[in-house]
């Protein structure tokens, strides 16, 4: 799926000549870029956690594969 690039969509919606749509789509262009920020933040949070457990995991098969 490829990455939505909002400010494109938004400038693409502010140069079209019919301005009677424009009111109701920006507010929810807004909202969708919110929302998209919100939700990389968030993986990049689980990711990173992810990251610290397999690297928890990794440092403790060592040291067990040590007492073997």
């Amino acid at each position: 799926m490829k990455p939505i690039n909002i400010k494109i969509m938004m400038a693409l919606i502010e140069k079209e000549p019919g301005d009677q749509y424009v009111p109701v789509l920006k507010p929810v262009l807004m909202q969708i870029l919110t929302e998209l920020r919100h939700l990389r933040w968030k993986n990049s949070q689980i990711s990173a956690k992810a990251a610290r457990y397999r690297r928890e995991k990794e440092e403790l098969e060592d040291a067990l594969a040590m007492y073997q």
